[in-house]
């Protein structure tokens, strides 16, 4: 990173500054508002992304695989905020590196790295996502808690393992003057190879496949859409009577013979009558199975009252399958909108808040004057802006983090569904 002029600026009082802001190029107000602003930003990151993860631990309705990645996403978020935000407004505030060469290359390689994997981590996401539309059959079965944990691990290990030999070791690669005292950049970005390949690597290739796959998801989720816009509707699930739990074989052949016939069944109104007529058998049923519990009966009566009861329990199971089946299927799919919903605006943010920065380090490899600094900070402070406006996404986008959010803020822990704080 091109740091900004560190030579010694006078004051509007035409004193030269002495201490820590001496070779500031900014006067006391701009000092003040970088310093305010970079706290201000980094309160704010912390306490969105904390929410985020608070909220995937206490609520169960959020403890799913594609939130686990949502999840470590928000740790790369929650590490920008704490560290690399006060970091870089103190860096560009006093206008040099206050510490040795070392220390340079560590802040580096952890910030470029947290970067990288905040960008495998969207790929992920993004091709979960694209699975769980496209092959919403088969991808399920595969789609584990470990399958999770161990895509997690190993986007952050390849995002250490790419920057720490890039940064660390690049008089290794390439014989160049040592970073001067005081300043802290990247060497490489001065090799115009090395930053048209890192570049296109790290992040218009990646940005150029999660275009792709949420082309894919968008275009699925229409046809999806279309296709089940042109079936009748069914019932309401209120409309379900209660039924034991009795399974025979008589039931497991006409439960096959439902999905045959499922899409030539009646308007909601006939499934409604039908199942209200079933109830009020099944009703009666039981009330003679309660008389009878307590009297001695013939065999050839208990038989064919066996007989009449499993014929009606049956008929009235298949046909809560069928409503409850489709309903399922409707909750799924609103389900499934609302996750695409939440990723996709994840995904512009971060197109609108990372393009700029590659945009401008090509152009500083090509032409360093045609670049100003202030160009390169705003472009650099954009990039740790996305890991503020990454919890406003999910909050925006999803009722559930929503409601969960406030809960958390307003201390009313035991109305969060699922399991309180202490979980």
């Amino acid at each position: 990173m091109e740091t900004v002029n560190a030579s010694s600026i006078v004051n509007v009082t035409g004193s030269r500054r002495t201490g820590l802001f001496s070779r500031s190029p900014y006067n006391e107000v701009d000092i003040v508002f970088i310093l305010m602003g970079g706290v201000a930003l980094s309160i704010v990151t912390i306490t969105g992304n904390v929410l985020i993860m608070l909220s995937i631990k206490v609520n169960k309705n959020l403890k799913t695989v594609g939130n686990y990645f949502l999840f470590s996403l928000a740790c790369t978020d929650l590490f920008t905020g704490v560290f690399s935000i006060n970091i870089y407004a103190i860096y560009i505030s006093i206008g040099y590196w206050p510490g040795d060469t070392l220390g340079c290359d560590i802040w580096l390689t952890v910030d470029y790295a947290v970067g990288h994997a905040s960008v495998l981590h969207l790929l992920l996401i993004s091709f979960d996502r694209y699975f769980c539309i496209t092959k919403p059959m088969t991808y399920p079965a595969h789609r584990s808690t470990t399958m999770a944990v161990m895509l997690i691990t190993a986007a952050w290990t390849l995002s250490f393992l790419i920057w720490t030999p890039l940064i660390l070791f690049w008089d290794f690669f390439e014989e160049r003057k040592p970073v001067p005292p005081n300043y802290c950049y990247c060497q490489f970005i001065f090799n115009p190879w090395a930053t048209f390949v890192t570049s296109i690597l790290f992040f218009f290739l990646p940005l150029c496949v999660m275009a792709y796959l949420y082309w894919r998801i968008v275009k699925t989720s229409y046809d999806s859409s279309r296709r089940n816009s042109r079936r009748p509707s069914s019932g309401s699930l209120s409309d379900i009577v209660y039924l034991p739990n009795i399974t025979t074989k008589q039931e497991e052949e006409e439960e096959e013979d439902e999905e045959e016939e499922e899409e030539e069944e009646d308007a909601a109104a006939e499934e409604k009558e039908m199942l209200q007529q079933h109830s009020v058998v099944f009703r009666e049923l039981q009330v003679d199975q309660t008389d009878t519990s307590s009297k001695t009966v013939s065999a050839s009566t208990s038989k064919g009252s066996n007989t009449l009861k499993n014929s009606s329990t049956v008929s009235c199971r298949n046909t809560n399958i069928q409503i409850i089946d489709k309903w399922r299927k409707r909750y799924s799919t609103s389900r499934e909108k609302k996750v695409t919903r939440t990723i996709m605006a994840v995904m512009i943010a971060f197109i609108i808040s990372w393009t700029p920065y590659h945009v401008v380090v090509i152009l500083f490899t090509l032409c360093n004057a045609c670049v100003p600094d202030t160009v390169w900070g705003a472009t650099y402070w954009l990039c740790y802006f996305n890991s503020t406006v990454n919890p406003a996404c999910y909050a925006l986008c999803n009722d559930t983090f929503k409601i969960t959010f406030k809960q958390l803020l307003l201390c009313q822990y035991k109305n969060i569904r699922g399991q309180s704080l202490h979980a």
